[in-house]
């Protein structure tokens, strides 16, 4: 099977949140990558390095979530109206998560969802708040997937 290219990019500013750099390492770890360019640059965004991580989109045998926690089932935390919409915002992040190549807990978790729901966050401002979330993220998903 050949391996199918794809490319992702991070901006990772000296002064940014520590969670980017999480998501970068994450990413690194989770796929076959093929080669990784860094730049030193001054843009619209600010002064930082750009990452361009070129990755080979044929990742099945690339590790899965850590997963140390134990299994929650959703069906009795959420009321069946929250259940409904939780169960969209992960079908929507598992069709992103395949247009892009990488794992859905890249996305969100399925604790993020269920926090979205839970707490009404219905704008990506107020997923500033969720642990672990950065502004990458917020700014690449938060309209897409806030309720």
């Amino acid at each position: 099977m050949p391996l199918l290219t794809q490319y992702m990019s991070f901006f990772v500013s000296p002064f940014g949140e520590k969670t980017v750099c999480d998501e970068l390492n994450l990413f690194l770890k989770s796929h076959r990558i093929v080669n990784v360019e860094k730049r030193l640059i001054d843009g619209d965004r600010g002064t930082g390095w750009l990452f361009l991580v070129e990755f080979g989109a044929d990742n099945k045998n690339q590790p899965s979530a850590p997963n140390n926690a134990p299994k929650v089932d959703y069906r009795e935390i959420l009321s069946d109206r929250e259940y409904t919409l939780f169960d969209k915002l992960r079908q929507l992040r598992k069709e992103l998560a395949e247009k892009q190549g990488i794992p859905v807990y890249a996305i969100f978790t399925n604790d993020h969802l269920a926090a979205m729901i839970k707490n009404n966050y219905d704008s990506p401002k107020a997923l500033a708040s969720l642990p672990r979330v950065g502004e990458a993220r917020i700014k690449q998903y938060g309209n897409i997937l806030t309720p």
